[in-house]
């Protein structure tokens, strides 16, 4: 039994920890210290919930609308909110891609917690393994991408990037597409695997378009490591 018990959690909480992990290499020139990778993961993990009793307080009397327009909403401002208050103006946030880097960050620990409750309530009808799969390759990656596309739009606006890209875009831009993506709960099977494929495979080529924008803005782009240590140490 304990040992079935631990099993499920590190089914619920290692793939959370294995995207982190693949994130973190990508801010390859200036990593952010792995304290604030932490922190904010950490905080997304305890967002998840106020999501839960502001979901339910204003659940609009059907499961259709709560998954496709109250979840969404709630949960991409509550990750936007923690970003914006304990990041955007941190001194680490020091370039661009730190914006992608933090909201990743914050929405894997927001799925990690989301994932044990998912995974743990597949007790019951024995599809632990399965849900556990799916969700580690679709809803973990899923609430990365979309918040992705606010913490791009954070780096642009901040370092005054790209004239017309704003926050409210970047977070809009998010809630549609977390909208679109708990849409396919609500269609057949058919359509669920269709829709998934052609929408994960967008949010995959925009957050690495994205990704490789934001490292070309990267001022630590040439520079060698003595002097990011430098930089850092004047911080």
């Amino acid at each position: 039994m304990f040992m079935n018990l631990i099993r499920i959690v590190l089914l619920s909480v290692l793939p959370g920890l294995l995207w982190i992990g693949l994130i973190y290499r990508t801010d390859r020139y200036e990593p952010e210290p792995k304290r604030m990778i932490v922190k904010a993961f950490i905080l997304g993990m305890f967002a998840v919930f106020p999501a839960i009793l502001i979901e339910n307080a204003l659940y609009p009397g059907s499961d259709v609308l709560s998954v496709i327009v109250v979840a969404p909403l709630i949960e991409e401002l509550l990750k936007f909110l923690i970003f914006m208050i304990f990041f955007y103006h941190h001194r680490e946030f020091d370039e661009p891609l730190d914006g992608i880097i933090y909201a990743c960050s914050i929405a894997l620990g927001f799925a990690t917690i989301e994932n044990v409750f998912y995974v743990f309530s597949a007790i019951e009808n024995n599809t632990v393994y399965a849900v556990a799969g799916l969700r580690a390759l679709l809803s973990l990656p899923g609430h990365f991408l979309f918040s992705a596309l606010w913490g791009y739009a954070a780096g642009v606006v901040k370092f005054g990037l790209r004239p017309g890209v704003t926050l409210g875009a970047g977070f809009a831009a998010a809630v549609l597409l977390h909208a679109g993506f708990n849409f396919t709960a609500t269609i057949s099977a058919f359509g669920i695997s269709v829709f998934i494929f052609i929408l994960s495979l967008y949010a995959w080529i925009v957050f690495s378009r994205h990704l490789r924008e934001l490292q070309a803005d990267s001022r630590y782009r040439n520079t060698d490591d003595t002097q990011r240590k430098t930089d850092r140490k004047a911080r």
